[in-house]
């Protein structure tokens, strides 16, 4: 069963050694914004739950998005610099082998 990897309303910022900043250690509202998406991870790469398969930047802040199962990415809905909104499929993680 394929399970989706979605843009959830809120989340933490990754921590950045470069700067630091009080924004990094409270969660950011994602509703009604826009940001631009970067995948770590490949289609066929076996990732395991709650592993970052991808990131986006929103407002100069990163966000992990990570696997909602143990299983293999089997689609990227959206590609690479393309723009994504809160409640946005970002791709799909299989969880039957």
């Amino acid at each position: 069963m394929k399970e989706a990897i979605l843009v959830p309303s809120c989340a933490m910022p990754k921590r950045s050694l470069e700067k630091t900043c009080s924004c990094q250690d409270k969660p950011t509202g994602l509703r009604y914004k826009t940001g631009k998406l970067l995948w770590l991870k490949d289609i066929g790469e076996f990732v395991s739950k709650d592993e970052a398969v991808c990131e986006g930047e929103i407002e100069k802040k990163v966000f992990d998005f990570c696997a909602p199962c143990d299983g293999y990415l089997v689609e990227k809905c959206i590609e690479d610099q393309e723009e994504f909104l809160y409640g946005d499929i970002l791709g799909y993680v299989n969880n039957e082998t």
